[in-house]
């Protein structure tokens, strides 16, 4: 922060004394500046420094540390597809981009032993190489550390894994499909009209509303019992625990489904050591 204002590293005082159009500038400078020139690395975000947080939040899930309450935790099946579409320097999707994360990787923790790109590209088969990196980019970035906190904690208390598979036709047509946040309407049961209900635009509320009742039903049930199946009516697909046995998984889409071990291809790939954004 302060060298994208002209400063030296360290001194507080003249960054503490800049007003505040300059701070928000030099904050964006840094947002969209950092990624972009080292690939992978979150210029804002905790930072694992032994005291405030004194170890990373995945090796403690990993290690069965975690707190022995119930998790209901998934992610989005495109989630890095709006990041593309944003031309967002935040997700490395090209693939130079990514070779110079892994190289970064593997020179900040010679320890971790990096999948080869082959053992990745044998968990996309049919994927073309152009495409793969938004595939990549999605599972390092929100997929397997998903599947990685799943796997630990499960062992300390019940967890419910979900994927958010369904799109409208709009946002099918725009790339952007079931992209980061898309679930957020549903959840929250907001279906505008005009311009603010654009996504619906070329239909999908009515099959949006079912998905939002019954996502405010598990969600709800959750929140109540520590059960996502207690408020459903029995039309609804009953929703199991993830255990290392099982590693059920709701698939939410127009018509829900359980897929038991939905990620075991992109396990057998990326592997039991925990890789990330920096």
């Amino acid at each position: 922060m302060t060298a994208a204002v002209g400063g030296t590293c360290g001194d507080i005082d003249s960054f503490a004394a800049l007003d505040t159009d300059k701070v928000v500038a030099a904050t964006m400078k840094a947002f969209t500046g950092v990624p972009a020139a080292h690939p992978g690395t979150i210029p804002f975000s905790p930072v694992v420094d032994g005291d405030l947080v004194p170890r990373h939040p995945i090796d403690v899930y990993r290690d069965g540390e975690s707190l022995p309450i119930p998790l209901l935790i998934g992610t989005n099946r495109d989630e890095a597809a709006l990041f593309k579409f944003m031309k967002s320097p935040l997700m490395p999707i090209a693939e130079p981009a990514i070779m110079q994360m892994f190289t970064a990787i593997a020179t900040e923790y010679p320890e971790v032993s990096i999948p080869t790109a082959e053992r990745v590209a044998a968990a996309y088969p049919g994927t073309k190489a152009k495409s793969m990196g938004l595939d990549v980019a999605r599972d390092m970035a929100f997929r397997m550390p998903t599947v990685w906190a799943a796997e630990g904690h499960a062992g300390v208390a019940p967890v419910h894994l979900y994927r958010f598979d369904w799109s409208t036709r709009l946002l099918r047509v725009m790339g952007i499909r079931a992209s980061h946040a898309t679930e957020v309407p549903y959840l929250f049961g907001y279906f505008p009209s005009g311009k603010a209900g654009f996504q619906f635009w070329l239909g999908g509320r009515r099959i949006g509303e079912r998905i939002a009742a019954d996502m405010q039903a598990r969600w709800g049930s959750f929140i109540r019992d520590g059960d996502p199946n207690s408020g459903l009516d029995s039309t609804a697909s009953t929703w199991p625990t993830f255990t290392t046995d099982r590693r059920a998984t709701l698939v939410i889409d127009a018509h829900d489904s359980v897929v038991d071990d939905l990620d075991g291809s992109l396990r057998e790939a990326w592997g039991d050591e925990v890789l990330g954004f920096r």
